[in-house]
């Protein structure tokens, strides 16, 4: 396993890859970015570490980042917050100041590839969020944001509130609606408990945002979601 230094610094370098041959990890070394997307193309790495000090970065990240999504991680002496943005903006995963030892560097180094590797493995699942106007609704967490205001729904309330703003203009009835959200037959009694169910949502949301003027009643036929 071997890393990548593009380091104007041949000597500092070398010192690095004495700290990382530690641990088995060997170094392979460009002098320049050009040089680098050159090796990059040819072998694989386990990280790119470019020393901003020495080596005129910025001109080519974004084509570096083009041929390679593993880390890139760029390690200065002189840390400016407008030379990190810059930095992130065009694809490095950090910009971060040079520790003052070797073992400093390599142990920032490791957790932020462990950090990576996690995410990657770990993709975010879907949020089903839903926004309309000022309007948010999050299911998995059962709740609404209403004007920035954040409002607690009971799980029966956010099924209900997201089943209609998921199908935005499309009317349910009480039994369909019953159906989806309780996921049970149809009885007597679901009419009173749906009816109850709005109520609720009206009730509650009054106050950061009028949802009685988004959630339609259509006599004898049912519900139905309307933003406009």
């Amino acid at each position: 396993m071997k890393y990548l230094a593009v380091d104007g610094d041949i000597e500092l370098a070398h010192s690095e890859a004495a700290a990382w041959a530690k641990l088995d990890i060997a170094m392979d070394l460009a002098v320049n970015m050009t040089q680098g997307i050159e090796k990059l193309l040819e072998n694989n790495y386990l990280y790119v570490g470019i020393n901003s000090d020495t080596v005129d970065f910025l001109p080519l990240l974004k084509i570096m980042r083009s041929v390679t999504s593993i880390p890139i991680f760029i390690i200065t002496a002189n840390f400016t917050t407008e030379m990190e943005v810059a930095a992130l903006e065009r694809g490095a995963d950090l910009f971060a100041r040079r520790h003052k030892n070797s073992e400093g560097n390599i142990a920032s180094v490791l957790a932020h590839i462990t950090r990576l590797n996690e995410r990657s493995k770990n993709p975010c699942p879907p949020s089903n969020i839903i926004i309309y106007n000022n309007l948010l609704i999050a299911p998995l967490q059962q709740c609404v944001y209403a004007n920035n205001q954040k409002i607690m729904l009971t799980e029966k309330e956010c099924g209900v509130l997201y089943l209609l703003m998921n199908n935005n203009g499309c009317v349910f009835s009480p039994k369909e609606i019953y159906s989806k959200v309780w996921k049970a037959e149809y009885n007597d009694s679901a009419i009173v408990v749906i009816w109850k169910i709005i109520k609720n949502l009206r009730r509650k949301i009054n106050n950061g945002q009028n949802l009685s003027k988004y959630i339609t009643t259509l006599r004898d036929t049912g519900y139905s979601f309307n933003p406009e």
